[in-house]
């Protein structure tokens, strides 16, 4: 690095002798020569820079702007498509494919095949000056190829320019060792454009794979909507760290959609299943994660802002390490990131909403029994006819009543169905005009893994009411779902 800056700083030094002096008197001539040799220095540090390489291979460049030969040995006879590139490249030599800031490509079926190992093709530029492939029909696809392992793509940008482009980037099964890096990928236009499974890592055995400091800027879905902005399949030691993650998703946005990897790293990724600016009511309903059940490996250090019922619900990886990951879903101070997975002992509550006529589930308790220490249900809508409520558990082995059945006929707008220390298995209503704000602690339940449900006799009673619920986890791993 630092033969590199010396190198750079004799370039620059040179420009006093190749530039033409201006004074407060020159003319618009003199500084457009000016412009010409610092555009020349920018160029040869271009040079300089993009030679900044591991290995013996040789370097080809890339700019659709280029009139020369096309033989991509410098920038004046650059290639001018990322393929024409490639097919100078030597399989196996350690080649490098130098990308131009203000280079465009769009895209047609397979119009990118990295398919010779250990090249590198590295963009140069940042922001809106940064090489860009932008894709204009749905099957628009860039392959890394079967035979393309230990390439590396870094600092390109990728854009959806029609509505549901099946993939941006295509790992073919069986490539091993890539890393996609410092890139880019969004859509043109909000509401209409998008990548449906933005990376795509398609197979068996593609293992020891890096996708890292990737900028994943999504949009609100239209028609087939997107489901993922990574999705691999069967790739073990994975690496994927480090990125940023965006916009409406429908499924994850790091998704192991089918087949087990093994020894995943997943860590210090920033994800955002909705927008900046969305209220907790707009964000997405899904998790920032969503592996295979049987799929191992480490979970570390990401912070998942999206919308499901339960922190723990925003990472689904039953047989992953989990460590240090938060979520939220409210802005503000006030709002600090909870902890994502239940804590032994630790106070949570959850909601859900009890439509008219309904006698089935409320909560579902998985991985370990809960002491729920608060049970409460809000009327939204007047019962408005005769009804028996009994509120139990769904257990495997035996079903555990909880209450005696007990009619809520009177229950109106406003009024609350609780469970008071008096009477433990009755259930109570406090009728909003004369118990405003009084209490009704109740004694604890100690509830065992099942489906926490009310048996409702009326299948035609419209009362509508808000189900609060408060426990504590007794072992680690439990989730509760509200249903």
């Amino acid at each position: 690095m630092k033969r590199l800056f010396i190198i750079c700083l004799v370039l620059m030094l040179c420009v006093p002798a190749m530039a033409t002096k201006v004074s407060s008197r020159d003319d618009s001539a003199a500084i457009a020569t000016m412009q010409v040799d610092v555009d020349t220095l920018l160029v040869l540090s271009r040079d300089v820079l993009s030679l900044k390489k591991v290995g013996p291979g040789d370097v080809f460049y890339v700019d659709s702007n280029a009139g020369g030969s096309g033989t991509g040995v410098d920038w004046t006879n650059a290639e001018v498509t990322i393929e024409a590139a490639i097919a100078n490249c030597t399989a196996g030599a350690g080649d490098w494919i130098v990308v131009s800031p203000t280079h465009v490509e769009t895209g047609a079926t397979a119009f990118v095949d990295l398919d010779k190992t250990h090249i590198t093709l590295w963009g140069l530029g940042i922001g809106s000056k940064m090489p860009t492939l932008s894709y204009d029909t749905s099957t628009d696809t860039f392959i890394i190829g079967t035979a393309g392992d230990g390439v590396r793509v870094h600092g390109i940008k990728f854009i959806a320019t029609v509505t549901a482009v099946v993939n941006a980037i295509v790992v073919e099964a069986g490539c091993t060792d890539f890393v996609i890096e410092n890139c880019v990928f969004e859509n043109e236009t909000t509401t209409t454009d998008e990548f449906i499974d933005t990376i795509l890592v398609s197979g068996t055995l593609s293992d020891r794979g890096i996708i890292r400091n990737n900028r994943f800027l999504g949009d609100v879905g239209a028609n087939a909507g997107p489901q993922s902005s990574i999705n691999f399949v069967d790739c073990d030691y994975m690496q994927i760290y480090g990125n940023e993650f965006s916009g409406d998703i429908g499924v994850a946005h790091i998704q192991n959609e089918s087949t087990a990897s093994n020894y995943i790293t997943i860590r210090d990724n920033r994800i955002m299943c909705g927008f900046i600016g969305d209220a907790q009511t707009t964000l997405d309903v899904t998790p920032g994660i969503s592996l295979v059940a049987t799929t191992t490996g480490w979970i570390v250090n990401n912070f998942i802002v999206t919308n499901v019922a339960t922190p723990d619900l925003s990472i689904v990886a039953a047989d992953c390490y989990l460590s240090g990951n938060t979520y939220n879903e409210l802005q503000g101070s006030a709002n600090a990131p909870a902890p994502v997975g239940l804590v032994a002992g630790q106070s949570y509550s959850l909601t859900m909403n009890m439509p008219a006529a309904h006698s089935d589930d409320l909560f579902d308790i998985v991985g370990g029994p809960i002491l729920i220490t608060s049970l409460s249900f809000y009327c939204t809508t007047d019962v408005a006819s005769t009804n028996t409520w009994t509120i139990m558990l769904d257990h495997v082995d035996k079903d555990v009543e909880f209450t005696t059945a007990v009619a809520v006929t009177a229950a109106n707008d406003g009024d609350r169905i609780v469970f008071s220390a008096a009477n433990p298995s009755v259930i109570t209503i406090l009728a909003l005009t004369t118990n405003v704000g009084s209490g009704n602690p109740m004694i604890p339940w100690f509830c065992p893994v099942g489906m926490l449900e009310v048996v409702n006799d009326d299948s035609t009673q419209v009362g509508v009411f808000d189900v609060y619920m408060t426990f504590m986890p007794l072992t680690g791993g439990i989730t509760v779902t509200p249903q």
